[in-house]
């Protein structure tokens, strides 16, 4: 027997089989309002971004005007980028959290910190 033909014997033989509780099952219609939701935020997120790209130049007026144009969009872009990368660390903090205490509570107590910042 070749080592190739070994290799796929041993993989054969410590294979599971897959189980009826393996196996998620969901019902069409949640899985469509599911899906539904995830585009409508997806959309959300995405003419969040077109919007806040269009009016970056009239922010970086208003915000920074002691600046050059250039520098001004400049500011504004990474005033973006900024808290673009801060949400990964967010994800890893709340994330845990949610599981933990609730999300429902997690998502309140970051509402409430929005609001105050």
């Amino acid at each position: 027997m070749s080592p190739s033909q070994a290799h796929a014997a041993k993989a054969r033989s410590s294979r599971q089989s897959v189980k009826l509780d393996d196996i998620t099952i969901v019902d069409p219609a949640v899985l469509k309002r599911a899906v539904g939701a995830m585009a409508f935020g997806n959309a959300m997120e995405w003419f969040d971004f077109g919007v806040y790209s269009y009016i970056a130049v009239t922010l970086g007026k208003v915000f920074f005007p002691s600046s050059s144009p250039s520098a001004q969009l400049l500011a504004t872009f990474g005033t973006f980028a900024a808290a673009f990368l801060v949400r990964p660390l967010g994800g890893m903090v709340f994330g845990p959290l949610g599981d933990r205490i609730g999300r429902q509570r997690v998502l309140a107590a970051t509402m409430i910190m929005m609001a105050v910042g």
